[in-house]
């Protein structure tokens, strides 16, 4: 693993390909490791656990992106914060409660963090993805793109410009 500060960004994916819609975690983390942009660090795993803190760097951005029941289609980027919410264990952990133990464990502010919300409605072991989470990697994926294909200076602004907006073909440009 190299040093959190050598990232502008840092992604969050998790999922599990066996389990139907579950897999857009794992399917867009591909898409990213395939673009490659400097500066963006990639972290796939089947769940988000708390061990993930020592990928976060107050100095970088992070983005979590996971299978959504809370949107209907598509996918919606959303500006999140530490909290001490609850939803933490040993096995698995909010993005809001890992940032909230950064905070607790390092001692710094948490890093700029949004979720990438993407549709899901399957999570069947053995299952194969439906239609609404394949339209919606699709839309999200289109949305990394877009946003990679930014200078990384400019990653903060896209993001923050586009939080709570359905992020259905691309990020709105950057207002100069």
């Amino acid at each position: 693993m190299a040093a959190a500060a050598e990232y502008v960004l840092t992604v969050f994916a998790w999922g599990n390909i066996s389990r139907g819609d579950d897999a857009i975690g794992p399917m867009l983390a591909e898409v990213l490791r395939n673009i490659a942009p400097p500066r963006l660090h990639v972290v796939e795993d089947h769940q988000l656990n708390v061990e993930h803190v020592i990928d976060l760097d107050a100095g970088a951005l992070a983005l979590f992106i996971d299978a959504s029941v809370a949107i209907r289609e598509g996918c919606v980027l959303q500006r999140i914060g530490p909290v001490n919410d609850g939803n933490f264990s040993t096995h698995s952990i909010s993005p809001q409660a890992l940032l909230n133990v950064y905070q607790e464990t390092v001692g710094k502010p948490a890093p700029d963090a949004w979720l990438l919300h993407v549709a899901a409605r399957d999570f069947k072991l053995g299952g194969t993805m439906g239609t609404t989470a394949a339209k919606a990697v699709d839309e999200a994926a289109q949305m990394l793109r877009s946003l990679c294909a930014l200078p990384a200076n400019q990653w903060r602004d896209a993001l923050a410009q586009n939080e709570h907006m359905p992020a259905a073909v691309a990020l709105a440009p950057i207002a100069r």
